[in-house]
């Protein structure tokens, strides 16, 4: 037996040795010599697509996967009693794999049901809160399309799902967002409510899953004040209601921590593969999700070194290892989901795009200062002063407090302050609100909290009977003073009339292979959308072609831009010049503070001369 368990070993280290030399060639390997091999190798004899950026990434797997076996070679050679054990654990974990995955997700789903079974009185309220928090939504959806979803849809919607999947020119493409809005393009139709339609769900779900997430850290009126305020946040009813990502990485965050909560208190495979996906969706869908993620790996890990968890882990070393492993696990799913894009375009566009790039040291600080001011405004404007003010006390008390109030011993507060501020000062971006959206649930709920916590306090000191009853009404009183301008909002909103519409609509009854529409890059993602919305034809943009009729859309108030744009502006800049129209046939069909859209006949003395037709 021992004779067979040495042979077993010296067979293990041959085997990873082997593996590990294998792996040193192309860790070592000039890139022109594989290119050349694998030219040599390809039926056409070139590999278009095999890019310097492709093999660096390659090296990397290579140099992962060599080190690891190295490791396991020593491991096996240095402690072959321990290998030996090592393996026949794992041997006996693999085979009992398939029937302690069909428990775990039928001991899920049950835990799921008795999440949502909740008091009759709490379950009215909830329903109220949701039907509440869909009509305001609802109301908006229909808004008119501005100009950074308007650029989503149209390049990443409209198109292929190859090329959304392969493109990633600008970080616009919220890709795993951009896949759902191409489908639905494709399949249900491409007006405004229907490209908006998983923002707009994924929003109004973080309803729901906001109360089970301030039910599971701290009791259930934290967990209805939260979807209250939720529900009725202007920055979440806003990313509810654009073709963006954004909505998206919010509930995501709070899948991943309602999760984390699940997995401290249970060992249990199928959760533990549940945040592996919903985390490599959150990356696939905006990198920004490195933000909450870190944040929960930290939370688990704090779980860890204070013997947190569940006791069927065993030992800190079984939750350890389950933790390590899913990490790992997102991030090669998050870059095997990338890979048609790293294939096509290079690593370089999605880790060193401008947008991306850290600002430099100088700028930092004043930008960052700029941007709290930012998150403030985003946070507060429109919310009843009472209310925000209320909101930012209770984050205090609910800090200093958290021993008190939280069914959870390690503040999750911690998580991100131990996360955040480092990472940040690392990467030096410049943090616009709506990258930081996974954030708002979070401070919400940290607020809700410490009003609860508070409102219960009064409660007790004044010996009132029904207290829970009366922190109902509170958290009505509250969710409804937050209701009120949302809802005055959002039926302002829903009048508001797309000037971009009313512009391609003056030019449906002309024919489309005659026109050209000239326009500046404010306002041309918005003209594409809505020109492709009636089916008219890419090429009306295409100033590089004959035409009889130029369309000219300028708007003098240009905001964000250096200088406001004129008609004539607009049509030297963006369009063909001024010699390529008869300025004597001017027509205006729109004159308004944002928008002047106006009809030219086109020269065609000068259109003949350049392109040899009329």
């Amino acid at each position: 037996m021992k004779k067979s368990s040495s042979m077993q070993n010296k067979k293990s280290i041959f085997f990873f040795l082997f593996f590990f030399l294998l792996f040193l060639i192309p860790m070592f390997s000039p890139y022109e010599a594989a290119q050349k091999f694998g030219n040599s190798i390809a039926p056409d004899g070139n590999i278009e697509r095999f890019t310097p950026e492709i093999f660096q990434i390659g090296q990397i797997g290579c140099a992962a996967l060599g080190f690891l076996s190295l490791g396991f070679s020593l491991f096996a050679g240095f402690f072959p009693r321990k290998y030996q054990f090592f393996i026949q654990q794992q041997k006996q974990s693999l085979r009992s794999l398939p029937r302690r995955f069909v428990q775990d997700v039928r001991s899920f789903r049950q835990s799921i049901i008795a999440s949502f079974k909740i008091e009759k009185s709490d379950l009215i309220l909830l329903v109220l809160i949701m039907a509440a928090g869909f009509a305001v939504r609802w109301i908006m959806i229909n808004r008119p399309m501005t100009h950074d979803e308007s650029y989503s849809v149209y390049i990443w919607g409209s198109s292929s799902l190859r090329h959304t999947t392969n493109d990633y020119h600008l970080p616009n493409n919220h890709v795993f967002h951009s896949i759902l809005v191409n489908l639905i393009y494709h399949t249900i139709g491409k007006i405004p409510a229907f490209v908006r339609l998983p923002a707009f769900i994924s929003g109004w779900l973080i309803i729901p899953f906001a109360y089970l997430l301030g039910k599971k850290i701290y009791n259930r009126h934290t967990g209805l004040l939260t979807a209250g305020l939720a529900a009725f946040s202007p920055f979440l009813i806003e990313y509810s209601t654009l073709a963006r990502g954004y909505s998206l990485l919010s509930l995501f965050t709070i899948f991943i921590f309602l999760l984390g909560i699940y997995v401290i208190r249970h060992k249990n495979l199928f959760a533990w593969s549940m945040m592996i996906l919903i985390s490599s969706l959150g990356f696939y869908t905006l990198p920004t999700m490195l933000y909450p993620f870190g944040a929960l790996c930290v939370w688990l890990f704090l779980f860890l070194i204070f013997s947190q968890f569940s006791s069927n882990y065993r030992n800190p070393a079984n939750f350890l290892k389950y933790l390590v492993l899913s990490g790992l696990a997102v991030s090669g799913f998050s870059l095997l989901l990338y890979s048609p894009i790293f294939i096509n375009s290079g690593t370089d566009v999605l880790f060193k795009n401008v947008f991306v790039l850290p600002l430099p040291q100088n700028d930092f600080y004043p930008t960052l200062l700029s941007r709290f001011s930012d998150h403030f405004h985003a946070f507060t404007d429109n919310v009843p002063k009472p209310i925000w003010i209320l909101l930012f006390l209770g984050i205090l008390i609910s800090i200093v407090f958290h021993h008190r109030i939280s069914q959870i011993r390690i503040p999750l507060q911690a998580a991100f302050l131990l996360w955040l501020p480092p990472v940040i000062l690392y990467q030096r971006p410049n943090l616009w609100p709506r990258t930081q959206i996974y954030l708002w649930v979070p401070v919400i709920l940290w607020g809700s909290a410490g009003m609860i916590a508070a409102i219960d306090w009064i409660w007790n000191k004044a010996r009132f009977h029904q207290q829970s009853r009366l922190t109902q009404w509170f958290i009505m009183v509250v969710t409804v003073a937050a209701a009120i301008p949302q809802g005055i909002h959002a039926f302002q909103v829903s009048k508001e009339i797309s000037i971009h519409e009313i512009a391609i609509q003056e030019i449906l009854t002309d024919d489309p292979a005659k026109i050209l529409v000239a326009v500046a890059p404010e306002d041309d993602a918005a003209l594409w959308y809505y020109a492709d919305r009636y089916d008219l034809p890419k090429n009306i943009f295409n100033k590089n072609r004959p035409f009889s009729t130029v369309y000219v859309f300028a708007n003098p108030q240009n905001e964000g831009f250096e200088e406001p744009r004129t008609i004539d502006d607009v049509l030297n800049r963006y369009g063909p010049g001024a010699a390529f129209v008869l300025s004597d046939t001017k027509q205006v069909f729109i004159n308004r503070d944002n928008a002047i859209f106006s009809k030219f006949q086109a020269n065609s003395r000068v259109v003949e001369e350049t392109f040899g037709t009329k």
